[in-house]
């Protein structure tokens, strides 16, 4: 992979899971890292773990929702007050709230898709014009694989939709900012573990060894990290508007 220099990166929900293995990957190419999350205890977690790097200012965090507007003016003004530009902005923040198709409850929809589809675009929204301060600026939004089958192990209806939107929203920004430098792309995970998965050991056994294709083990955090690297590099200069698949054949049905 080609070597770059320093960047300035924003993960939204770095603290754990898929989020702090990208935070690790990036501090490790040598990038400046802001993140956030939810959970004061999480993000003290994660600073005492970096600790070394927060002390070199190479990751810097903040305690916040990215539901919530006055929270993602402060991030904006954070960056643009300390790097001003934004060079890689991840959406990764994620949440799966409940179980179901016609069972789910409409909160449980209404905040999935705050949290996965409308959170991603307002960000990117937000951030538009560090990111044209940006020599080689790229969007990367995490997806999932559940967004392309409606599988039975995918268990959340409003999930796998709102997964499915940011997949279609990752092509329609690509389309519509690629005038302006900005490579818009996405990664579907398959089954990874993280806490999001919570106690449910059983079902990810179950899935793994039903829908992943290749040495049916689960995905790890640092596999989909490679790919979200690859994607914010050089080497994709010429790709926008995909979805990378790190599912081990998942999507395959």
């Amino acid at each position: 992979m080609t070597a770059t220099t320093s960047r300035t990166v924003c993960i939204s929900g770095g603290t754990s899971g898929i989020g702090a293995g990208l935070v690790g990957a990036f501090i490790e190419a040598g990038d400046r890292v802001v993140t956030f999350g939810r959970d004061p205890e999480k993000v003290a977690a994660l600073a005492q773990r970096r600790g070394q790097a927060v002390a070199s200012g190479a990751l810097r965090l903040l305690v916040g929702d990215v539901t919530h507007a006055d929270f993602r003016e402060q991030l904006v003004a954070e960056i643009r007050d300390r790097d001003g530009r934004l060079d890689v902005l991840v959406n990764n923040a994620g949440v799966i709230l409940s179980q179901g198709d016609i069972e789910e409850t409409v909160e449980a929809w209404r905040t999935t898709l705050e949290v996965n589809l409308i959170a991603p675009f307002a960000l990117t929204q937000g951030f538009l014009g560090l990111l044209e301060q940006s020599a080689a600026p790229v969007v990367i939004n995490m997806s999932s694989a559940c967004a392309q089958h409606p599988f039975e192990t995918c268990t959340s209806t409003s999930y796998s939709a709102s997964k499915a939107g940011l997949e279609m929203l990752t092509q329609r920004l690509a389309m519509a900012l690629g005038g302006r430098g900005i490579r818009v792309n996405a990664v579907a995970p398959g089954v990874v573990e993280s806490p999001m998965w919570g106690g449910a050991s059983d079902l990810i056994d179950s899935t793994v060894k039903r829908r992943h294709r290749l040495r049916q083990e689960a995905i790890e955090p640092c596999d989909v990290a490679r790919a979200v690297l690859f994607l914010a590099s050089e080497d994709a200069r010429r790709i926008t508007g995909a979805c990378l698949n790190v599912d081990a054949g998942y999507a395959l049905g």
